[in-house]
C-alpha cells in the first residue's frame, strides 16, 4: 500500500501533495518550479527555475481511464534532441506502477517499460518475434524541464542517447547511458481519447450552464446582455417558477428527505451481528478468520463491517472481505485498512489514521453468508530491501528519522490483535448526499440565475 505524503517546497512555501509517497525520488514544484530531493529527510532544493512555471498540455493531477485503467498525472519531462522537442508525462497507479504519455506536434503515444527487452542489431531489433525498423539515427536527448515528481533522481540537463524502431503504428523506444539501457514500447492514441479521458488543456475556453455562446464578461454586446435580460425575465414569469413556488420547492424537498431519513434508518437497524478476532503478526504472513454467519431477511439490505485495533504505531492493516453465500458460493468482497502513522517534522509532531475502520456492503440480496476476513500487517516504513531507492551512505553515517530500516517488528515478532464486528445493516450516507442533490439541485439553480 502506497501512503500519500504532503510537504511543504523550502523555495517558495507551497504545499504539495507527493501523489506515490514511497516510490518518488525527484518532484518539481508545481508552484516555483523548484526541483526537490523528496528522498532527503528535509527535502532538499536540487535547483529551481527562474519564472513561473509555463502550461503544460494536461495538468498534473489530472486523473483519466487509458486502455481500461486509471492513471494520475503526476510528473512531466519537456526534452529535445538537435531537431524537435517534446513533452513526456509521467502516468502512476499504485496497482498497475507506472506508464509514460507522449505529447508531440498534437500527436499522442501511450509508453509501456519493457522487462524483457529487445534484441538490437544494426537497423532491426527484435521483440517478441517481430521485426522493428530503424526510425532514425541514434541521437543525443537532453532534458529541459522538470514538473512533478518521479521515481529517479532527474533534473534538467540530464542527456541520454536514444534510437527508436517500428513496426506499422507501434514503436521501440531505447535509451542508454553508459552500460544502462531501457526500453518502451509506444503506441498511438488520439487527440479525441486523450481529451476525454483528462479534459481540455488548462486556459481553454469553458462555456457556463445555460449560457452557450455568451462572450466573457466585458465582451459581451448589448444585444447579448439584452436576450439574457429578457430569457431571465421569461425564466422569473414561467409558469411554476414565481417566487413562492420555489419556496414550496424547497418545503417538499425537506418533506421528502424527511421522509426517507426515516426510511434508511429503518432499514438500516441491524437485525444481526456477530464478532470474533485476530491476531495478525507484523510483516509475516496473511491471516485468515470467520468472523461469523450473518442471514439477510430482507429482499437486500446493506452489511456493516467494523475493525478496531489498539496499541500500535506506523503500522497498517490491510482487509480483505468477503461475504460468500451459503447456498450459491457467489462471493461478496470489499476493501478495508486500519493505519495509523506519527512522526515529527518541522512544524513539530504528527499523528495520521487511526486504530478503526469501517466497511458497508451497499445492497446484499436474501441469504445466509459467511462473513470471512484476510488481514496482512505491515510496518512503515518498510524494509530496505524492499526500497526501490538506492543507499549511498559516507563512512561514519548516522541512520536518521526517515531512513528506510529494518522494522524491529521482523525481529521481536510484534503481533497485533484485530476485532472485527459484522452487522446485518447499517446507514448509506452517500446515498443520502445523493438525496440531496437531486432534491436541492434544480431550486438552488433557479434561486442562483434569479440573483444574476
Amino acid at each position: 500500500m502506497t501512503a500519500a505524503r504532503a510537504i511543504e517546497c523550502p523555495a517558495c512555501g507551497g504545499a504539495i501533495a507527493i501523489k506515490a509517497a514511497g516510490h518518488s525520488v525527484t518532484l518539481g514544484c508545481q508552484y516555483c518550479g523548484a526541483l526537490l530531493d523528496v528522498a532527503h529527510p528535509d527535502v532538499a532544493v536540487i535547483s529551481t527555475y527562474e519564472g513561473a512555471v509555463r502550461s503544460l498540455p494536461l495538468p498534473l493531477g489530472a486523473r483519466g481511464n487509458l486502455l481500461e485503467t486509471e492513471w494520475e498525472i503526476v510528473g512531466a519531462l519537456d526534452r529535445s534532441d538537435d531537431e524537435i522537442g517534446w513533452t513526456e508525462f509521467l502516468l502512476f497507479n499504485p496497482y498497475a506502477s507506472y506508464r509514460w504519455l507522449v505529447s508531440s506536434d498534437g500527436e499522442w503515444q501511450f509508453g509501456t517499460m519493457l522487462l524483457d527487452r529487445p534484441v538490437a542489431d544494426g537497423d532491426t531489433a527484435v521483440w517478441r518475434g517481430e521485426e522493428y525498423d530503424l526510425d532514425y539515427d541514434p541521437a543525443s536527448t537532453t532534458t529541459d524541464r522538470v514538473v512533478g515528481e518521479f521515481y529517479w533522481r532527474v533534473r534538467a540537463g540530464d542527456r541520454v542517447t536514444a534510437a527508436t524502431y517500428s513496426s506499422g503504428h507501434e514503436t521501440l523506444s531505447a535509451e542508454w547511458t553508459g552500460d544502462e539501457i531501457s526500453w518502451t514500447q509506444l503506441i498511438p492514441l488520439s487527440d479525441h481519447t486523450i481529451r476525454s479521458a483528462f479534459g481540455p488543456p488548462p486556459g481553454a475556453p469553458r462555456q457556463s450552464f445555460g449560457r452557450k455562446g455568451v462572450p466573457p464578461p466585458g465582451e459581451a454586446s448589448a444585444s447579448s446582455l439584452g436576450f439574457l435580460s429578457r430569457a431571465r425575465d421569461d425564466f422569473g414569469n414561467a409558469r411554476g417558477m414565481r417566487q413562492d413556488d420555489l419556496m414550496k420547492m424547497f418545503l417538499m424537498g425537506l418533506a421528502t428527505l424527511a421522509a426517507s431519513l426515516l426510511v434508511m434508518a429503518g432499514f438500516g437497524i441491524s437485525t444481526q451481528s456477530v464478532e470474533n478476532s485476530l491476531n495478525v503478526a507484523v510483516d509475516g504472513q496473511e491471516q485468515s478468520v470467520k468472523i461469523g454467519t450473518l442471514t439477510i431477511d430482507r429482499p437486500y439490505q446493506p452489511v456493516t463491517i467494523d475493525a478496531r485495533s489498539s496499541g500500535f504505531d506506523n503500522r497498517w492493516i490491510d482487509l480483505d472481505y468477503m461475504l460468500v453465500d451459503r447456498a450459491t458460493q457467489r462471493a461478496h468482497t470489499a476493501y478495508g485498512v486500519v493505519e495509523r502513522y506519527s512522526g515529527t517534522d518541522s512544524d513539530g509532531a504528527w499523528t495520521e489514521g487511526g486504530y478503526s475502520a469501517t466497511v458497508k456492503f451497499g445492497s446484499i440480496p436474501r441469504g445466509t453468508y459467511d462473513v470471512v476476513v484476510d488481514a496482512g500487517a505491515h510496518a512503515w516504513p518498510a524494509p530496505l530491501t524492499n526500497s526501490p531507492m538506492p543507499s549511498s551512505r559516507s563512512p561514519g553515517y548516522e541512520p536518521g528519522p526517515w531512513d528506510l530500516q529494518q522494522p524491529a517488528s521482523q525481529a521481536d515478532g510484534e503481533r497485533i490483535e484485530l476485532y472485527f464486528m459484522a452487522s446485518a445493516g447499517g446507514f448509506m450516507w452517500s446515498n443520502l448526499w445523493l438525496e440531496i442533490a437531486l432534491l436541492f439541485g434544480l431550486p438552488l439553480i433557479i434561486l442562483w440565475w434569479r440573483s444574476e
